[in-house]
């Protein structure tokens, strides 16, 4: 057994009873342990596993080698690319990145502030996009063994609080840095809430939104490189086929909905008693963006609607990947069902590797394939 795996298992069997602690220390304990464990969870040594054929997804020119992969905040700074790949995940996706480094956030003397919901399979987390920016990350990348069917994808973003010019500037240089570095696809992230003037409007199409998607296809080449568009939980449903809409015009190859939300109000119901003073706490200290299993409804219900677009208009090169909520092979079968073409996990994976540790993919499989 791996140390990653040991000390995983403990906190899974501990976590619960450590939810007794005061909700600042909580935070404290969990915002300072996460870096150090991923650190040591990335060195992890594992043999490859063998995953199903029948599990493959082609999607335009790209086969992924089964539809589930980590969502962007598992791996901020493009670390633990071997070991995804040896543990079975269809694909891989680095953190997002902007053009200038970002050390991320800080309060009540916190950094990255992270607290779990262990009783609701769910957590917060105010980290504010920490990242070394898009080209030390790519050159990062351009180092990495490239494995068949497997691909490697990098999530960017427009620097929070940058003009328009010198951002969209900053944001296609990145885009073709990570080209030139080998990423088989690009994520665009539309979706984060923990960084000031960034998060999209969710009841709007905004123009600063049309203004990215339309300065990236005037430049990048859509139709051979795939880049998706990644949008927040708290979308309104409303937006969904207009959005859709918008996307396919320009040639993107497909949209990632339910990443994060803030609608603290609306998924309140879905926490455990025994967590709700931790997440009164972090929503009203903190804020930040809500994850896991709480959202695994508000996802499959935006996500339905892009897949019942796509249906309408007879499109087949377009894609929807459902993120929030993924943690089980049911979870991954409800989202294929409605017609999820790829399917990322962040919190849901946690879970499970405190349960599975490195057999967290391949038991996942094993389920999905019976």
């Amino acid at each position: 057994m791996s140390l990653a795996t040991l000390l995983s298992r403990i906190d899974h069997s501990l976590r619960p009873l450590l939810g007794s602690l005061h909700s600042r220390i909580f935070t404290h304990v969990y915002s300072a342990t996460r870096p150090w464990f991923s650190s040591i969870a990335a060195k992890d040594i594992i043999h490859p596993i063998i995953i199903p054929d029948t599990l493959k997804v082609r999607i335009r020119n790209l086969t992924f080698r089964s539809p589930i992969g980590n969502a962007a905040g598992m791996y901020k700074h493009a670390e633990g690319y071997e070991r995804a790949y040896a543990q079975g995940a269809g694909f891989y996706l680095a953190g997002t990145t902007t053009s200038l480094p970002r050390k991320g956030n800080v309060k009540n003397g916190i950094a990255l502030p992270f607290i779990p919901y262990p009783n609701s399979h769910s957590a917060s987390n105010w980290l504010g996009l920490p990242n070394k920016g898009h080209i030390e990350t790519a050159n990062l990348i351009a180092t990495f063994s490239h494995y068949p069917e497997f691909p490697i994808g990098a999530s960017v973003s427009m620097d929070p609080g940058m003009n328009r010019s010198q951002g969209l500037k900053g944001l296609i240089e990145g885009i073709k840095a990570y080209q030139d570095a080998g990423c088989d696809f690009i994520e665009l992230n539309e979706s984060c809430p923990n960084v000031p003037g960034h998060a999209t409007e969710h009841d709007m199409i905004d123009d600063s939104l049309i203004a990215r998607l339309d300065a990236i296809a005037d430049t990048i080449d859509l139709e051979t490189y795939p880049i998706i568009v990644k949008f927040s939980n708290d979308t309104d449903p409303s937006l969904i086929k207009p959005l859709m809409s918008i996307l396919i015009e320009r040639n993107y190859a497909g949209i990632n909905l339910g990443n994060t939300s803030t609608a603290y109000q609306k998924h309140e119901s879905h926490i455990h008693a025994d967590d709700k003073k931790h997440y009164e706490y972090f929503t009203k200290e903190y804020g930040g963006g809500l994850s896991g299993a709480i959202l695994r409804e508000s996802s499959l219900q935006i996500c339905s609607i892009a897949l019942e677009y796509l249906r309408e208009c007879s499109i087949k090169d377009c894609i929807v990947i459902a993120t929030g909520g993924i943690e089980t092979s049911d979870d991954i079968r409800d989202a294929m069902n409605a017609g999820a073409h790829l399917t990322q996990w962040y919190t849901g994976y946690f879970e499970r590797f405190g349960i599975d540790g490195n057999k967290v993919y391949s038991n996942m499989y094993q389920q999905l394939h019976s």
